[in-house]
């Protein structure tokens, strides 16, 4: 585990995010597109060929994951910006996980669990970090040093 300054930003495969988000919207369009009787299986070729490529890039080099003191920072979003903070002490858990689609990407997902979350939902999902378990291993060590 490597110790990082305060305010350091996590590093993400913005390439495999912007992949994995290209590929998850794919999926979805023409799942909907078959459901509704090939309807949407137009909208899916356009996001495919024109809209798709773009926002995903866009999505990826969007999102920025870090420390800040006590307070686990999450900026995201295109078109409608998120920005969380969730304080190292409400967090009850930090699991990476991996399922096809990220297998497929080459990505992992870390979910943050909070005291404050629901049942079998996280509070936040990072895409994409290089060094997941470190991520991991870093934050509930932090955490543990503040409580």
């Amino acid at each position: 585990m490597t110790e990082m300054p305060p305010d350091s930003r996590f590093e993400v495969d913005r390439e495999a995010v912007a992949r994995y988000f290209f590929r998850g919207q794919v999926l979805s369009m023409l799942v909907i597109g078959i459901w509704l009787f090939g309807l949407g299986l137009i909208a899916a070729i356009v996001h495919i060929v024109y809209t798709g490529p773009r926002l995903t890039r866009r999505q990826a080099a969007e999102l920025s994951y870090w420390l800040d003191g006590s307070t686990l920072r999450i900026d995201q979003g295109v078109f409608f910006l998120k920005r969380k903070s969730i304080p190292l002490d409400r967090i009850t858990d930090v699991v990476v996980v991996q399922g096809p689609l990220m297998r497929w990407c080459g990505i992992w997902g870390l979910q943050v669990q909070t005291a404050g979350s629901g049942q079998g939902v996280p509070e936040a999902t990072l895409f994409g970090l290089t060094e997941a378990e470190q991520v991991r291993d870093l934050i509930m060590a932090e955490r543990e040093r503040i409580a």
